[in-house]
């Protein structure tokens, strides 16, 4: 296997693969920044979510503009 361009399936197997062999330092980087990273998707998804229910309560409530509404309004700035 070339370690120079990997897709992300070989990157996940390399780093299943090599993860015992990892000492205790570099095993609490990966942590951290996994953490991190499903924290943030997390906090993301959640926003999404919420914009997503929020769009629906404004169409069921007819809090809605048309595309030329839109249109206009954007023109009109500045």
């Amino acid at each position: 296997m070339h370690l120079g361009i990997m897709n992300i399936i070989e990157k996940r197997d390399y780093i299943h693969n090599h993860l015992s062999q990892a000492n205790e330092q570099v095993i609490d980087e990966m942590f951290e920044k996994l953490k991190s990273a499903v924290a943030k998707e997390l906090t993301l998804q959640g926003k999404l979510i919420s914009r997503a229910k929020q769009a629906e309560e404004d169409i069921r409530s007819g809090n809605v503009y048309s595309r030329e509404e839109i249109e206009q309004k954007t023109n009109n700035i500045g």
